[in-house]
């Protein structure tokens, strides 16, 4: 199995969530917030064990923890029922795989794999025929202090942002954060840039949350970039290159092609691997770095994303505060 690489990205990410989960706040949501293959799900799966402890610790019957996956399946649109059917399933099957040692797991999504299995199976869609929303609820909320839940654990909650016109994001948040409340537990989202749209322009949430921003490599901060070449070169040993030095002189391509983030520096190098193979070369050359380098359109993409998310990062400066002091005294 593929060791983990914890870079300093990935550790501070981990560090201010162990920090921010060390609370006795009923309803506290915090939203992690990084871009795709940022290395997100690592972090949640030692996160959801920390918070857990050992299983030898817990009382009989108790679920510390339940991690759970946010999907669109609604037309495209993101499903009340079929998440809170999601909640429901873990408590009535409790999964515990997320408890065993990560180097035994080889996909730290492999708890989702499970539930998807099962929702879509008979049991799960009779289930879901004959119990109504509202009922599933009524179920999550009785088991949750039953169960001794400390934590839910959303994966892809970005989902949660892709609403029928009638409705907002925030409405969502909203009532996931009301649950929060009344069991008692802290909820803890992951997601892109984009689950933004879950706080902004409501004071409700934002007084309630707290942000753990898993940052990625910027081009333009000379640390940055120093971590960024020690990612690419630890990443690089596994893969066959005619020379070494070869990494360091194409760190420009990797860098466009990654927006300094950890899953796609390795994709970069998995797919100019992929067109030595298929050149029948022994080693990785420069052709297949330039080949592997995505079109102008994924690129730009990408790019956005990082821009995004970079955004969410500044603090507003000055001139843009000054602004709205000024508005507010107009307004008066």
């Amino acid at each position: 199995m593929r060791a983990i690489i914890k870079h300093p990205a990935f550790e501070k990410g981990r560090l201010a969530l162990s920090r921010a989960l060390d609370t006795r706040m009923r309803g506290q949501i915090i939203f992690v917030v990084g871009m795709s293959g940022i290395g997100k799900s690592e972090i949640r799966y030692d996160a959801i064990k920390s918070i857990a402890g050992p299983p030898e610790t817990w009382t009989a019957g108790q679920i510390p923890v339940i991690p759970v996956r946010a999907t669109p399946t609604d037309r495209s649109t993101f499903s009340p029922k079929e998440f809170i059917t999601r909640l429901y399933l873990a408590f009535f099957e409790p999964d515990f795989s997320w408890a065993v040692r990560r180097a035994d797991v080889g996909d730290s999504n492999e708890v989702h794999a499970h539930m998807d299995e099962r929702l879509a199976c008979t049991f799960g869609l009779d289930m879901r025929a004959k119990r109504t929303e509202h009922q599933m609820r009524t179920y999550v909320e009785r088991m949750a202090p039953i169960r001794g839940l400390r934590a839910i654990f959303i994966d892809e909650a970005a989902s949660l942002t892709y609403t029928h016109p009638s409705k907002r994001p925030v409405d969502h948040m909203i009532n996931y954060m009301c649950l929060a409340e009344e069991i008692g537990i802290t909820l803890v989202l992951f997601g892109v840039p984009r689950v933004a749209a879950l706080w902004e322009g409501d004071a409700e949430i934002l007084r309630r949350s707290r942000f753990v921003f898993i940052d990625r490599y910027r081009h333009d901060k000379k640390d940055d970039l120093k971590s960024f070449e020690r990612l690419a070169t630890m990443i690089a040993k596994e893969y066959p290159f005619s020379r070494f030095s070869l990494v360091n002189r194409t760190l420009d391509l990797a860098y466009a092609s990654s927006a300094g983030v950890f899953g796609e520096i390795n994709a970069f190098y998995r797919r100019a691997d992929d067109l030595r193979a298929i050149d029948g070369c022994s080693s990785i050359c420069r052709r297949h770095l330039e080949g592997a380098v995505s079109n102008a359109a994924t690129l730009a993409t990408l790019h956005a994303e990082a821009a995004l998310f970079d955004s969410l990062r500044t603090p507003a400066d000055a001139a843009t505060i000054c602004r709205l002091f000024n508005d507010e005294r107009g307004r008066r």
